[in-house]
């Protein structure tokens, strides 16, 4: 069991947390570009390591994604006019590129204009092959894509799903690798069909041990072998001194 201190360290991810600085230099996957149908069509509310952000899609189909309040009067960039590779604020007018910068004060007599020195916190976005992927670290370049086979091959897009878990990371990733659980949660309620059989593993998903900074876990050999890589990264063994208490 971890003591307070320790899950704090773990499962804490806004900025500045330990964690939250080492998640944000890696690229993560914020939305699906179906989210993002249109070409200056309505922002989309996005909530991603304890930060709320917009999402949009500029005129000439870049994805932008920034913070949710503009700089001036907070008002929420949510309700802006998406127009002319910007986002326009519905209060004053300020707009807003991809990058954050502010390009435009209608409000402002134009020999008095200070847009220069003005910035709303913005983020880097790639797309590719459906899914939106987003940097937001401290890099001034950030790290290749990730090369994952399903989100590389354009003639082979895959199916994508996603649902809301009121838990922290840590717990949705242990219930994502804890494959001892398929067989009875997940089971068929159906007599007819039943797919899986209590106590017997599902081919392919037969376990063994994984050696976690807190304890040993039984996963599914699929992944045993990718999620000991992970958890031995010199950055992960530096930032968790984790006692076992």
């Amino acid at each position: 069991m971890l003591s307070k201190e320790d899950n704090e360290l773990l499962t804490k991810i806004g900025p500045g947390s330990a964690m939250g600085e080492m998640l944000r230099e890696y690229w993560i996957p914020v939305l699906m570009s179906s989210e993002l149908p249109e070409r200056d069509g309505p922002p989309h509310r996005v909530r991603l390591l304890g930060e709320d952000l917009i999402a949009f899609r500029t005129t000439s189909g870049v994805i932008g994604l920034m913070d949710q309040a503009c700089p001036h009067r907070t008002a929420s960039l949510y309700f802006g006019r998406n127009e002319e590779d910007g986002i326009r604020c519905v209060y004053h007018g300020w707009k807003f590129n991809v990058h954050g910068h502010c390009v435009d004060m209608p409000n402002e007599v134009p020999d008095k204009r200070f847009h220069h020195k003005i910035r709303v916190k913005a983020y880097t976005c790639q797309e590719r092959n459906g899914i939106v992927w987003a940097y937001m670290g401290k890099r001034s370049k950030p790290p290749p894509l990730p090369d994952f086979e399903w989100n590389t091959d354009p003639e082979n897009e895959p199916f994508f799903w996603r649902n809301y878990r009121a838990c922290n990371w840590v717990q949705a990733l242990e219930g994502d690798v804890d494959s001892s659980h398929l067989n009875y949660l997940h089971r068929s309620l159906d007599e007819e069909d039943r797919w899986t059989v209590p106590g017997k593993p599902l081919p392919g998903f037969e376990t063994e041990p994984v050696k976690f900074p807190w304890g040993e876990v039984r996963v599914a050999e699929l992944v045993a072998k990718e999620l000991t890589a992970i958890i031995n990264l010199p950055i992960l063994k530096d930032l968790f001194q984790i006692k076992v208490i």
